[in-house]
């Protein structure tokens, strides 16, 4: 057996099995007194073990020397000597030659980091000059609070990767150059991004670069032990696009179940789309929605709580739970839990309405807008409070049952103890050169930011075709809810035998400022039926693509008797080059393609054409009512385009 000679661990002999690898022990014979460091190293020097034990004071006199100890071994047993002194501290990889590389590598990343994200200017967030992404994420948490953990996000960032220190003090710098194609692609985002003026394509080209450097100047190692902390950089990004693509399913879900829970209880609500209005009861005197009318509005749906909450269950769970399994668990239960804290708010605020009056549990509308009262705003922490107890006890009881036996990696890793200093000098220089690069190009390109003008007049006829028309303006609902350079014209045209109420909607300078119609109809209780796309021919070559949507409604009346409204919604997107767009993510691509290749901001207009039919009793439906109006819209829209276009094109 060896021994400890002086303050060197000698070789045992033996194979050791640490972590389901096969190792080389470096032992301590023993006696009486000191503490010594047990170290246990594979072939190329992996820390598989590391302990300390009382020891002897003075060493047996019949010790081995290090090299007389790995002369004892069979020839393929035999393992570089990587010995090193019991009472040091610092494993291989971080010998005195690596710190200068070290240090460089963190100075490299902290400093591309902060000039992509903090110093850059790369979109113009209020449109007068560029400002980086770091500051559009602070001016969007300044409209918004609901995002200011995205601000949050890199600081346990830094802190996960900080409880990690003595772990990564022992992995050597193994850069691999499948960082470098990681590094150019993300490169790619961003000035896709900054040349599109749009901010999401330097969110995920972030998230990519940050990937590219772990690979390119730590290795796989350092991938495997800081992917965690690399994932969770992602709800640093605040993400627009996704809140609209979810929000309405949860308006949705939650006005159901909240109406479900409520009837539950003994209290008869309706529910008309998002909204939640108080049943009319003919014998005691009660008018439809006279008890309380709550709508399901995006605060109350769970999207804004929803991100922050996906943010703490997956730290929760990294920090408490011990299994993958488990932790995707916790993650995903944010989700049910979430909406199920915003239906509590809901049965609170109607169960308040009906014991306290409408003014006590939601609020006084003074002067048209709507002021909300303690004991809403009190309710609003039922989500929290109800989200936040059903995490911890869906993590006590998994630490239990799916938590129990944790799994161990039995992957192999081969660390070489140092990266030879040429190498991890290269790999930083061809890191500089591909990110420093990148900024400069940027800098370079033409981004005059000018937004086209819009190619369809707001101004509708009074009179057309038979139709009489009355003007509706702008709703202070949508005064509060779409940017202030956004103008809407629409007027709702009539003859005896069809109504249409004919929209158009100018979007501003910002991108992405109009929406989807299939969005706010459902708002409204509309149920779609169906969504497909045709193609109207509206004379001179003009056939834009367009998209149809069919959908009903069942009402109630005064008297609490039910029926059913359908009706036909016909729209598209007119770039300001003539060109059209059937669908809302259409429109989207086409803005970002045609600012990147074509140097044009489209100034885009929504067009919609709205058709109801005539009311008809529940189950009753005419076949050929939608087919009549079908053609009725469309003759009506020939009919209007050419007063509308400024230079009509083919798409």
């Amino acid at each position: 057996m060896a021994r400890k000679v002086g303050q060197v661990i000698c070789l045992d002999g033996k194979e050791t099995s640490a972590e389901g690898k096969t190792a080389l022990a470096f032992g301590l014979e023993a006696g009486d007194g000191v503490p010594e460091e047990i170290i246990i190293y594979g072939g190329k020097g992996n820390v598989f073990h590391q302990e300390t034990r009382a020891r002897g004071k003075n060493p047996p006199e019949d010790a081995l020397s290090p090299e007389q100890a790995a002369t004892m071994l069979p020839p393929e047993k035999q393992a570089p000597p990587f010995i090193m002194s019991a009472t040091s501290t610092a494993p291989p990889s971080t010998s005195a030659s690596m710190v200068p590389a070290r240090w460089a590598v963190l100075g490299v990343v902290l400093a591309m980091l902060t000039a992509l994200v903090g110093i850059f200017p790369y979109q113009h967030w209020d449109f007068t000059e560029r400002s980086s992404i770091l500051g559009g994420i602070l001016r969007k948490a300044q409209q918004d609070s609901e995002w200011w953990f995205c601000l949050l996000t890199p600081f346990l960032v830094a802190w996960l990767i900080a409880r990690m220190r003595r772990d990564l003090a022992t992995l050597p710098l193994q850069g691999t150059w499948l960082g470098l194609p990681v590094l150019a692609l993300g490169m790619l985002f961003y000035g896709f991004g900054f040349k599109a003026d749009t901010a999401y394509p330097g969110y995920l080209a972030i998230q990519i670069i940050t990937l590219g450097l772990i690979l390119q100047l730590g290795g796989l190692p350092w991938l495997r032990r800081l992917f965690f902390p690399w994932a969770f950089l992602a709800f640093t990004w605040p993400m627009l696009p996704l809140e609209s693509m979810l929000a309405l399913p949860l308006r949705m879900w939650t006005a159901r179940l909240s109406a479900l829970v409520l009837g539950l209880i003994g209290v008869p609500v309706v529910q008309e789309g998002t909204g939640l209005h108080s049943a009319a009861d003919e014998l005691g005197g009660l008018a439809h929605g006279q008890l309380f009318q709550l709508d399901v509005e995006e605060p109350c749906s769970g999207i804004r709580s929803l991100f922050s909450l996906l943010m703490l269950s997956a730290l929760y769970g990294w920090l408490s739970l011990k299994t993958w399994p488990a932790r995707a668990v916790l993650f995903a239960s944010a989700i049910p839990l979430a909406m199920l804290g915003n239906i509590v708010r809901m049965v609170l605020l109607a169960l308040g309405s009906l014991w306290l009056g409408s003014d006590f549990a939601i609020g006084r509308n003074i002067d048209g807008h709507q002021e909300m009262s303690f004991f809403h705003s009190l309710a609003g922490f039922a989500v929290f409070g109800v989200a936040l107890a059903g995490m911890f006890g869906i993590s006590s009881w998994m630490e239990r049952t799916l938590d129990a036996k944790p799994m161990h990696s039995h992957a192999k890793e081969q660390l070489d103890p140092a990266t030879p200093g040429r190498r991890i000098w290269a790999h930083l220089a061809a890191t500089v050169v591909i990110l420093g690069g990148g900024l400069l190009h940027c800098a370079t390109m033409d981004t005059a930011y000018h937004v086209s003008p819009a190619s369809v007049r707001l101004a509708m006829p009074v009179l057309l075709d038979g139709y009489v028309s009355t003007d509706q303006p702008m709703t202070e609902r949508e005064q509060l809810t779409l940017a202030e350079d956004v103008s809407i014209s629409r007027r709702f045209y009539t003859k005896p035998e069809r109504a249409i109420l004919a929209s158009i909607v100018v979007s501003g300078a910002e991108k992405r400022s109009l929406h989807s119609p299939d969005v706010c109809l459902p708002a409204q209780g509309w149920q779609v039926s169906s969504t497909r796309e045709i193609t109207l021919d509206l004379g001179d070559g003009f056939q834009p693509t367009v998209t149809l949507m069919t959908m009903f409604r069942d009402v109630e009346d005064a008297t609490g008797r039910r029926g059913r409204l359908r009706a036909l919604n016909l729209f598209w997107y007119m770039g300001s080059d003539g060109s059209t767009c059937a669908g809302y993510q259409e429109h989207v691509w086409r803005t970002y393609r045609d600012a990147f290749f074509r140097n044009l901001n489209h100034r885009w207009t929504l067009l919609t054409f709205f058709a109801p039919l005539k009311a008809e009793p529940a189950g009753l439906a005419d076949p050929l009512a939608e087919i009549t109006a079908l053609q009725d819209v469309e003759s009506f829209i020939r009919s209007l385009m050419p007063h509308l276009l400024v230079a009509q094109k083919s798409p």
